[in-house]
């Protein structure tokens, strides 16, 4: 009998690579130590990116590390079942969220429940889905008065981004995939719980 994966909650301290944070080359090596402790770590219920002491990062940097970490998740070759970003200040959140922009991507701040990036029609649908707390994408489509496929479409966005946790559920009896949307653990805010 294989002894079962625990979840676990996952805290990346991004100060570890300094406080100044600039070139590609940085931001790869920061993208592929975090890509290491995911694949490492037991199902991570919660991936935790804290930017707490980081003063300053390029673009390039954010672009190398966030920007190519989201596109990772996205595709599924890292998983989390939820990723919050936190300890971003005023100079840092611009940073991530103009990389964030450019690709179309969004993350979630965790100190302030927003989402960062590419998110003005998906803030409305992250709101909803807080609210609701535990809901199918019918649920939420009624909730918005919206498409079941436009809701589906944002509901992917948001779990790609790590905001949001789908697990499947007792589909319907003519066949398909139907899916239970949650938040990801809350955490204590600041590191592992």
């Amino acid at each position: 009998m294989k002894p079962q994966k625990r979840e676990t909650l996952l805290t990346y301290p991004v100060k570890e690579h300094g406080t100044f944070l600039a070139t590609r080359v940085k931001g790869g090596a920061a993208r592929r130590a975090l890509e290491e402790q995911l694949t490492a770590a037991a199902r991570v219920a919660l991936l935790t990116i804290d930017f707490c002491g980081v003063e300053a990062m390029t673009n390039s940097f954010v672009d190398e590390f966030l920007g190519k970490f989201y596109l990772l998740l996205a595709a599924g070759d890292v998983s989390a079942d939820g990723v919050r970003l936190i300890g971003l200040d005023e100079e840092t959140r611009e940073g991530v969220t103009v990389c964030l922009e450019r690709r179309k991507q969004v993350a979630l701040d965790g100190d302030t429940h927003e989402l960062l990036g590419d998110a003005s029609i998906l803030a409305g649908t992250y709101a909803e889905a807080r609210r609701l707390g535990d809901f199918r994408a019918a649920e939420l489509a009624e909730a918005l008065g919206i498409s079941l496929p436009n809701a589906n479409n944002r509901l992917k966005r948001l779990v790609e981004a790590g905001a949001l946790y789908r697990e499947r559920s007792a589909g319907p009896e003519r066949g398909g995939k139907e899916f239970t949307y949650r938040l990801p653990p809350a955490g204590d805010g600041r590191g592992d719980a």
